[in-house]
């Protein structure tokens, strides 16, 4: 909704946008209501009898040179995916950041510890083996047949 700088700011452009959309509304009316958006929006609402979410829009739009609600949210919208793009961009190279930092440290590691590194990658291959091994070795309870199904 317009506020209230906007309403006095523009009030002779929303008076004449307003008497020709509306032109039951004096004069003498629209100076009680001079400067109040929720005057206004009051005794259009009075006078026309439309709801009065759409008096609103109407008089959004005046303050916004014809920009509708959907406008609005179109732009929000777009907003909105900018900044969680740019999020996740960020997020994405801090990620590949630690990556290059761990990797370059791996390296390292491995370039001093060449026998270390050998035995500690054979210790979890073989642990990682023996754990897979165990689960797909274990026994299996049978599952019934629909032959057995039927018969029970």
């Amino acid at each position: 909704m317009a506020t209230r700088q906007e309403l006095q700011g523009d009030w002779n452009t929303v008076v004449g946008n307003v008497k020709e959309k509306y032109g039951e509304i004096t004069d003498a009316e629209l100076l009680q209501v001079e400067g109040n958006a929720d005057q206004l929006i009051g005794l259009i609402q009075r006078k026309s009898g439309q709801a009065r979410e759409q008096i609103e829009a109407y008089v959004d739009s005046l303050f916004r040179g014809g920009e509708t609600t959907i406008d609005r949210v179109n732009d929000l919208a777009r907003d909105y995916a900018q900044s969680t793009g740019r999020a996740i961009n960020d997020g994405y190279q801090q990620v590949a950041q630690r990556a290059r930092q761990t990797y370059d440290q791996t390296s390292i590691a491995v370039a001093d510890r060449p026998l270390g590194s050998v035995m500690a990658a054979l210790g979890v291959g073989l642990i990682t083996g023996i754990a897979i091994g165990l689960s797909i070795g274990s026994p299996r309870r049978r599952q019934p047949t629909w032959h057995d199904r039927w018969r029970m």
